[in-house]
C-alpha cells in the first residue's frame, strides 16, 4: 500500500484550523491581561474602605498582621480568611494602599458596598 503525502494546501489548510482551535484560548488571555493592568492601575481613593487581599491560605491572623503594620484600622472580615476590610486611621495622611502592599498584602481594591466583601455572607 503507498501512502499518500499531503500537498502544501492540505498543510496550509491544517494549519489554518489549528489556529483557529486555538483562538477562543488566545483571546482568553488578552482578557486576562487586560483585566489584571485595569485592576493594577485603579488605585483605591486614599480615604475609602479599601478590601485587602493576601495569598489563598493565609488565614485571618496573618491578614490582621499586615493591617496593622500598615497602620490601618481593621473594619471587618472578609468572607475568606485572606480577605480583610480595613480603613485608614484617623487623622492619618499616609497613602494606606501603598503601606498594605509593602506590608505584603497581594491585592488592595475599594470596598464595593458597605460591608465590602461581606455583601451577602450572612448566611
Amino acid at each position: 500500500m503507498v501512502e499518500r503525502l499531503p500537498s502544501g494546501g492540505e498543510q496550509a489548510g491544517g494549519r489554518a484550523a489549528h489556529w483557529r482551535s486555538l483562538r477562543p484560548a488566545a483571546l482568553l488571555l488578552v482578557a486576562s491581561l487586560v483585566g489584571t493592568a485595569a485592576l493594577g492601575i485603579v488605585a483605591p481613593r486614599p480615604a475609602a474602605t479599601m478590601a485587602v487581599i493576601g495569598a489563598p491560605w493565609w488565614d485571618a491572623p496573618r491578614m490582621a498582621a499586615i493591617a496593622i503594620a500598615a497602620g490601618a484600622r481593621l473594619v471587618d472580615a472578609g468572607r475568606f480568611g485572606n480577605v480583610l476590610i480595613v480603613r485608614r486611621g484617623e487623622g492619618e495622611d499616609t497613602d494606606l494602599a501603598a503601606a498594605l502592599y509593602t506590608a505584603g498584602a497581594w491585592l488592595v481594591l475599594d470596598a464595593p458596598g458597605p460591608r465590602g466583601c461581606l455583601a451577602g455572607f450572612s448566611g
